[in-house]
């Protein structure tokens, strides 16, 4: 789990950070909204090592025999843990179906809130900027919220520029204008502007000069309470996948019967995943007892990769199932499977260690 949450943090908060999109404050927010996300996915493997860490040593040392010698079946010394994940399965069931959605919305809430209050923020040096609608941003560098070799395109409907402008340094601001309209505000140090003429005709060309007075443009900009990021399926709880289900996602509203339940199958697959992820830490369990015991192997590096095995061919199965886009075919009942197989094969097993 520490993997999973240390890489999410190196990628995600400590670039936002180095970028200047987030401050201290919300960089902390941050690195707490990522536990919910990573914990569903971590703590079945990290279950699964742990049991097979534990029961393979008790195997190994013979501890597994003696108690069995002390008339203490396997059943009976494997029931604890079960019933203790058992009991936080409905933890688990809370953060794949809701707390893990909701942070993940959260944690780009957040970096589109500080984008939108803070524009300068989202460019980074060297790359295009295309956030602003009809604006094309480009910066060599920045310095806080001065942006350095400062270069601006201003393009068409059909996305063909039709003006160009560069300054030594530049800050951008959104705010209001006089009628409470949103604007982009540009304040440009030894500014320089290109407009250029595409009439194809002979004399057509550009017109470069240097502005001689007024170094603050502005230019409007989208509706603030309107600019949003995008609600992505993994950041859709259980309530919002049913309210889509009855209401409809992202079809059209002629969209075809076909369509519909296309998307609907979809939804239901993405909710039945979650219900598979949670359910997993314990049929993981289930299944981890008696394979610790079967191969009886005391070493951290066996039991690991025999771990990252079993979870692996785990998520992959599952991650098959949940590709599947074919109403027919019941991919939201696909995606249980997994979890029935390895149920399947811990009965199995179970009996075999049992009678040896």
């Amino acid at each position: 789990m520490f993997v999973l949450v240390a890489g999410n943090i190196l990628q995600q908060v400590i670039g936002a950070v180095a970028a200047g999109r987030v401050n201290p404050w919300q960089a902390l927010q941050l690195v707490g909204l990522l536990f919910p996300t990573v914990i569903p996915y971590a703590l079945p493997m990290g279950v699964l090592t742990g049991i097979l860490m534990t029961f393979g040593r008790m195997g190994a040392e013979g501890e597994i025999t003696a108690m069995k010698s002390a008339g203490l079946s396997l059943w009976r010394v494997a029931l604890p843990v079960w019933l203790a994940l058992g009991l936080i399965l409905p933890l688990c069931l809370w953060l794949n179906l809701d707390a893990g959605p909701t942070s993940e919305a959260r944690f780009q809430e957040i970096v589109v809130g500080s984008a939108t209050r803070n524009p300068a923020a989202v460019i980074v040096p060297g790359k295009l900027n295309q956030q602003f609608k009809g604006l094309l941003i480009k910066a060599g560098d920045r310095d806080g919220d001065v942006l350095k070799d400062f270069w601006l395109w201003q393009v068409d409907a059909q996305g063909s520029v039709y003006e160009s402008l560069y300054a030594s340094e530049a800050r951008l601001i959104a705010t209001f204008d006089s009628k409470g309209a949103p604007i982009l505000r540009v304040t440009l140090k030894e500014p320089r502007v290109t407009r250029h003429d595409w009439v194809p005709r002979p004399d057509a060309k550009s017109a470069a000069h240097s502005l001689a007075m007024g170094t603050v443009l502005e230019f409007p900009r989208e509706d603030p309470s309107k600019v949003a990021f995008v609600k992505r399926l993994r950041m859709m709880t259980a309530g919002d996948l049913w309210q889509a289900m009855e209401t409809g996602w992202q079809v059209t509203p002629n969209a075809t019967e076909a369509e519909r339940a296309k998307e609907r199958t979809v939804l239901k697959t993405q909710l039945m995943f979650r219900v598979a992820t949670a359910v997993s830490v314990l049929s993981l369990a289930l299944l981890a007892v008696p394979l610790a015991v079967s191969v009886g192997r005391s070493e951290v590096n066996v039991n690991a990769a025999l771990a990252l095995a079993v979870s692996l061919g785990y998520y992959v199965l599952t991650s098959a199932a949940s590709w599947v886009k074919t109403p027919s075919f019941h991919p939201e009942v696909l995606v249980l499977l997994p979890n029935l197989v390895l149920i399947g094969l811990a009965v199995v097993l179970m009996r075999r260690a049992v009678r040896y």
